[in-house]
């Protein structure tokens, strides 16, 4: 377990990897050395498109993955995400960058449940500073943005059906350490996130899978496990 993350400091670690995904080459390398310099963390620009389903590190690794819109279609991503997420251990951040700014655009980006959008003209430092809330499990969407989502009818059919995918990936993540039963504070120490967003987090969870408590948030678990 690791240290209690203090106020002021990240949630990541300096073994969060980036991956920059897009046509742009020289572009996404520039970036790529960009995001070293600032956020003091590993960047790659793969030479083909693909997500890492493997890592070294085992559960706890964070991958932001960063993909390019201009040029592509980010159609193509959630496939693979949605494996990754499924058959790796590690934690996967989506943000989406040089996107269509089209209301239409940021709708399917929140029912896919990217993190966050950076518009074609969104500047560097508030490219950055998106990024670091990101990591920090915040999304980062205007607030109108995310205020006219949240009232829509979900018979739109813009999010799953099932609870399970109604889960964001820090949940699930949380809702396993609780079916482990681990505490609030080892959660939160392990996590390197506060107390607080730890509370706030397993709130959601309890209402989105329908318990009020650890014991049958554990049993659903439990169950999910079964049923896949």
């Amino acid at each position: 377990m690791g240290p209690a993350r203090k106020k002021g400091e990240p949630a990541y670690t300096a073994e969060t990897l980036v991956h920059i995904i897009g046509s742009n080459k020289l572009q996404n390398e520039l970036l790529a050395i960009y995001l070293e310099e600032q956020l003091k963390l590993s960047c790659q620009v793969p030479p083909h498109f693909g997500l890492p389903l493997e890592t070294e590190q085992g559960a706890g690794q964070i991958h932001l993955i960063l993909f390019d819109c201009m040029d592509t279609s980010p159609d193509s991503l959630w496939e693979q995400v949605e494996k990754a997420d499924r058959e790796s251990r590690s934690l996967f951040f989506v943000a989406l960058f040089n996107a269509d700014t089209s209301e239409e655009f940021t709708r399917k980006a929140m029912a896919r449940r990217a993190r966050g959008v950076f518009y074609r003209n969104t500047s560097p430092k508030a490219m950055l500073k998106g990024l670091l809330a990101i990591l920090d499990g915040e999304l980062w969407y205007s607030r109108e943005a995310l205020s006219q989502f949240l009232i829509e009818p979900r018979s739109q059919g813009m999010l799953p059906e099932n609870a399970d995918a109604d889960l964001t990936v820090r949940e699930k993540e949380i809702l396993t350490r609780i079916a482990d039963g681990a505490s609030n504070k080892e959660i939160a120490d392990s996590l390197f996130i506060s107390l607080h967003t730890v509370k706030s987090h397993i709130y959601n969870i309890y209402k989105k899978i329908g318990v009020t408590n650890r014991l049958k948030a554990a049993q659903w678990v439990t169950k999910q496990q079964k049923n896949y």
